[in-house]
C-alpha cells in the first residue's frame, strides 16, 4: 500500500535574542514531500469549509485572510483549476498579513507518484513567534514575524504534481471509481508545506529530530502524556527514542485541538515499522479513516476519495502552531551606563481581540520577586510601561505578555522555549560603567578574483550598549592602505564595506584585520582576528585553453583555488591529488576552481579524471536534485565568466560505484556517518562530455563542488588524472596520437605485455593474434580502460611470426611479434 512521504530535514539551530531571525534553507531544490497512489477506489466526499463556503456566499474575503499566490508552469487549464480550488481553500481557512507564494510545475513523475509540496526554508526565534528553539516552516514563519524572510518573490513552498496522472480534475468532489482528486493531493500536500511536519527519522533502533525540531515535533507525546522532544528519558538519535516512534502511540498534545475533540488529544500515524518520511507526519490512519472529516492529512490517498476539507482537528493542530496568533513585537532594552526610568514599548498584533488587561510588564530587579504592571494602551496596536530608575549597578530582566478573547491563550515575549529546555525567558539589561566588548562574526576569505574585486567584507557586530565603529585595518604586499570604515546595513547588525586598492594585480596578497568599537563612555574594542591579520591572495583567470593535463604530482603553478579543497598527498596515497577536507563537514558546500578556462573546439571535447567519492549515498531510486539524494559532488561550468553555474553532468555519490558505496558502508556509525577511508584502490575513471553540454567555441570555467545536508557525513573527495581533450573516434588514429601500440619484450618465448594508452576509458576492444597464414590463434577481450598493460601468454605457440591487432573489428591498430624459444 502506497503513502504520502515526508523527507525530514535535519536543520542546525542558531538562536538569539533581539537579533533578526534565524534559518536554515532547504538544500534541495526539489519538494520535501512525496504523494503515492493507492489504488482501492473509497467513494468518499467530504464536506467543504464552512468559511469556504461563506466566502461563496458573500462573495467577500475577509481582510485578514491568507493570500496565495501561485506560478504555475506546464498546467493544462483544468489542472490550474483544480489546484487553484485548493488554493482557494486554504485561503478562506488561514489569516496571514504576508503573501504565500508557491512555485507549481505540471510534469511527468515517477511511476505511481502523484505530486509532491514542501516548505522552501525553515526559520526560528522569531519576533512574536508562540514558542522560541524550533523551527517554522517559511510560510507560517513570515505570518507570524509579519514580513517577508524568504528573498522578494521566492517561493515559500515548491509543487510538482504528475501531468500523466489519471487525475479527476472536477471541484464537485465526484470523483469516478480509478481516478484521483486532484483537489484533494494539492490540499494534503500544501498542508505539509503550510507546516504539518514533524521532521523525524529513525534509523534501526535510533530515533531522531531535527535541531532545532520543528515547531510540529514539540507537541509530540506518547501515550502516558510524556513529551518526546528534548526529554532525557528519550535523548535525540537513541534506541528509546526509536521505540516511542514505533508504539502506534504517538499524539500531538494540543490544547486548542483537544477542545474540539472530547479533550482527545489527536493521534499521529505512528506504525512498529518505521515509514520514512510518513510516520509521525501524519494523523493515524486507523483512527480518521476514509470518509472521516479528519482524513486529509492521514497517510493514504485512495482513488474517488474527495477530501475539499483539512477537518476541525488538523485546523486546531495549526493554531497551535501560530496560524492564530498574538503576536507581541518589541525591542529588547540595551545595557545603559545611565540610571534613569526606562519605558518599554510593545506592538500587539492578534488575530483575534486582546483581552483587555492582560498586557503586563514584569519586571524583576536583580534577584528581586518579579513586579507585573499593566501596561497603557497608547492608541491602536500599541502599548507602553515603564520600568522605574533602579540606580547604578543593577541587572534587569523583564519580559511582556498578553492574552487574547479566542484562543485564552497567555502569549510571551521573548516566547517560551519548548517544553524540557532549561532557560530562562527574560530579556535583560544592566545600568552601570560597561566593560563588556562587542561580539564579533566574519568569516574571511583565502582568495579573491582580480576581476571580483573589491573584496566585499561582511561583519556581524553586536553589543550590550551599541556598536560605535567598525572599520578594517588594510595592507597590500605589507605595504598599509588607507584605513576602511565598514557600513551598517539598515539597523541589522551586518556592516559591510568593498575592500580594494588601487593598482591590484593577480599574485598581489591583501591582508586586513577587523578593529570594533562600542559607544561606552571609555569604548571597549574587539579585534578580529584576535591576533594576526587575514591573508586573501588575489588570483586571476589563465587564458583559455582547448587542451589541459595535470596529475597533481609536480609544483606546477597554481591552476585551482576553493575552499575545503587541497592538492594533498593523504598517508596512504603514492601521489598528490585534489582532496577535499576528510572528513567534510555537515551542512556545507565545498568548492574548488580550476583557473585555466577551457575552449571547446569540437563535439568531441571531453574532460576525464580519476576519483574516489566516499559521501552519503541517498536513498536507492532518489534522483539527483530531490531531497533524499542528500550529500552529493558534481562537477559545474559557466559560460558567463562564472555568474551563473550549472551542472556539466549530474551530481552523483557513493552509489555511483559498488565499490565507493561498499566502503561507505563499512563503517556507518550509529549516528549514520561512515568512518571509511579512501585509498588509491578505489579509484574510478569518470568521463564527462564538454562538447555535449557546450557549444563548439564556448569558454566554460570549471569548478568542483561537494555539497552536503545536515544530516550524516564522510571522507569526502579525492580527483587525480585531470585531462581535457578531444576525442579521437578510430582506435587507430587515438593510439597513433597517443604513443601508439606496444608490445614489450619482442621477440619473446610467448609471455609479453601489450601495452597503449586512450585519452579516456575505452570499451569494446580486443587482442587478436594470427599466424602468417592469416588464421586466428588467438582472441582475448579488453576491459575498459584508458591506460593498457595486458599480460599476454602464447607460450603453447610454435616459433615463427605472428601478427597482433589491438581493436574493434576492422578498426585496429596491428604489430608483428616474433616468438622464439
Amino acid at each position: 500500500m502506497k503513502k504520502l512521504l515526508l523527507a525530514p530535514a535535519l536543520l542546525t539551530s542558531l538562536v538569539s535574542f533581539g537579533q533578526a531571525p534565524r534559518f536554515t534553507l532547504d538544500p534541495s531544490p526539489a519538494p520535501a514531500t512525496i504523494c503515492y497512489s493507492r489504488p482501492e477506489s473509497m467513494h468518499t466526499k467530504l464536506p467543504l469549509p464552512e468559511a469556504y463556503l461563506e466566502q461563496q456566499r458573500t462573495g467577500r474575503r475577509a481582510a485578514a485572510s491568507a493570500k496565495i499566490e501561485v506560478t504555475y508552469d506546464g498546467f493544462s487549464p483544468e489542472a490550474q483549476a483544480a489546484f487553484q480550488h485548493a488554493v482557494d481553500i486554504w485561503q478562506s481557512l488561514l489569516i496571514s498579513p504576508v503573501t504565500i507564494r508557491v512555485q507549481a510545475t505540471w510534469t511527468p513523475l515517477a511511476a505511481g507518484v502523484l505530486g509532491s509540496a514542501g516548505a522552501t526554508a525553515y526559520y526560528n526565534d522569531l519576533s512574536g513567534a508562540t514558542r522560541n528553539g524550533v523551527r517554522y516552516p517559511v510560510a507560517l514563519a513570515e505570518k507570524i514575524s509579519g514580513q517577508d524572510l524568504n528573498a522578494t518573490n521566492a517561493p515559500d513552498i515548491n509543487a510538482r504534481f504528475s501531468s500523466t496522472f489519471n487525475w479527476y480534475y472536477g471541484l464537485d468532489g465526484n470523483v469516478p471509481a480509478g481516478q484521483y482528486d486532484l483537489v484533494t493531493v494539492v490540499l494534503h500536500e500544501l498542508g505539509h508545506g503550510l507546516g504539518f511536519a514533524a521532521g523525524t527519522s529513525y534509523t534501526a533502533p535510533n530515533g531522531s529530530y531535527g535541531v532545532p525540531p520543528s515547531i510540529f515535533s514539540s507537541y509530540i507525546e506518547n501515550q502516558a502524556g510524556e513529551l518526546l522532544i528534548n526529554n532525557p528519558a528519550y535523548p535525540n538519535n537513541s534506541a528509546a527514542l526509536g521505540t516511542q516512534f514505533t508504539s502506534n502511540q504517538l499524539y500531538f498534545n494540543s490544547p486548542l485541538a483537544r477542545a474540539v475533540n472530547d479533550d482527545k488529544r489527536p493521534r499521529l500515524y505512528a506504525p512498529a515499522t518505521y515509514s520514512s518520511g510518513s510516520s509521525i507526519s501524519h494523523l493515524d490512519e486507523a483512527t480518521y479513516r476514509a470518509g472521516d472529516i479528519n482524513s486529509l492529512m492521514s497517510p493514504q490517498v485512495g482513488a474517488a476519495e474527495a477530501m475539499h476539507n483539512p477537518g476541525p482537528l488538523t485546523l486546531k493542530m495549526f493554531d497551535e502552531m501560530g496560524w492564530f496568533n498574538t503576536a507581541i513585537r518589541t525591542t529588547p532594552l540595551r545595557d545603559s551606563e545611565v540610571a534613569r526610568d526606562f519605558p518599554v514599548t510593545a506592538t500587539i498584533i492578534s488575530d483575534g481581540t486582546v483581552t483587555p488587561g492582560s498586557v503586563k510588564l514584569n519586571y524583576a530587579i536583580d534577584n528581586a520577586a518579579p513586579v507585573a504592571i499593566t501596561m497603557t494602551n497608547t492608541g491602536g496596536n500599541e502599548y507602553r510601561g515603564v520600568i522605574p530608575s533602579p540606580g547604578l549597578n543593577h541587572k534587569i530582566s523583564y519580559f511582556i505578555t498578553a492574552s487574547d478573547n479566542e484562543t485564552k491563550r497567555t502569549y510571551s515575549a521573548p516566547a517560551a522555549y519548548q517544553p524540557n529546555v532549561a532557560t530562562v525567558d527574560r530579556y535583560s539589561f544592566v545600568v552601570g560603567p560597561d566593560v563588556v566588548a562587542p561580539l564579533v562574526q566574519h568569516r574571511a576569505a583565502t582568495y579573491v578574483f582580480v576581476d571580483k574585486l573589491p573584496l566585499n567584507l561582511q561583519v556581524q557586530a553586536t553589543d550590550n550598549l551599541g556598536i560605535g565603529s567598525v572599520q578594517a585595518e588594510v595592507f597590500v604586499n605589507g605595504v598599509a592602505k588607507p584605513t576602511l570604515t565598514l557600513t551598517r546595513q539598515g539597523t541589522s547588525s551586518t556592516y559591510t564595506g568593498g575592500l580594494t586598492a588601487a593598482g591590484i594585480v593577480a599574485g598581489d596578497v591583501l591582508t586586513y584585520r577587523i578593529l570594533t568599537r562600542d559607544v561606552a563612555a571609555a569604548a571597549n574594542q574587539t579585534l578580529n582576528p584576535t591576533s594576526g591579520f587575514y591573508t586573501v591572495n588575489v588570483v586571476g583567470f589563465k587564458p583559455a585553453q582547448a587542451a589541459y593535463t595535470n596529475n597533481f604530482n609536480s609544483a606546477a603553478p597554481l591552476d585551482f583555488v576553493g575552499e575545503g579543497f587541497t592538492i594533498a598527498q593523504p598517508g596512504n596515497f603514492a601521489n598528490p591529488a585534489i582532496h577535499s577536507d576528510h572528513q567534510y563537514a555537515n551542512d556545507t558546500s565545498l568548492i574548488y576552481q580550476m583557473l585555466v578556462p577551457i575552449k571547446v573546439t569540437s563535439k568531441n571535447t571531453i574532460m576525464t579524471f580519476d576519483e574516489v567519492v566516499l559521501v552519503e549515498p541517498g536513498e536507492p531510486t532518489a534522483t539527483f536534485g530531490t531531497e533524499e539524494f542528500y550529500d552529493y559532488v558534481v562537477v559545474e561550468g559557466s559560460t558567463d565568466q562564472g555568474a551563473t553555474w550549472k551542472p556539466v553532468a549530474d551530481g552523483y555519490d557513493s552509489r555511483l560505484q559498488a565499490d565507493w558505496l561498499a566502503a561507505w558502508n563499512l563503517k556507518v556509525t550509529a549516528a549514520g556517518n561512515s568512518n571509511s577511508v579512501g585509498s588509491p584502490s578505489l579509484f574510478k575513471p569518470h568521463t564527462f562530455s564538454l562538447g555535449a553540454k557546450y557549444n563548439v567555441g564556448d569558454e566554460v570555467r570549471l569548478r568542483f563542488r561537494l555539497t552536503a545536508d545536515p544530516g550524516a557525513f564522510g571522507w569526502g573527495w579525492a580527483i587525480d588524472n585531470l585531462v581535457v581533450s578531444n576525442v579521437i573516434t578510430s582506435v587507430a588514429s587515438e593510439l597513433k596520437a597517443n604513443g601508439g601500440l606496444s608490445v614489450f619484450p619482442n621477440p619473446s618465448a610467448g609471455q609479453f605485455r601489450v601495452q597503449a594508452r586512450f585519452s579516456r576509458p575505452t570499451s569494446g576492444l580486443e587482442v587478436v593474434v594470427r599466424n602468417m597464414l592469416g588464421q586466428e590463434v588467438f582472441r582475448q577481450a579488453v576491459p575498459a580502460t584508458a591506460s593498457l598493460n595486458l599480460p599476454i601468454d602464447l607460450g603453447q605457440l610454435a616459433s615463427g611470426l605472428y601478427q597482433l591487432s589491438l581493436g574493434n573489428g576492422a578498426d585496429a591498430t596491428s604489430r608483428k611479434i616474433l616468438i622464439q624459444r
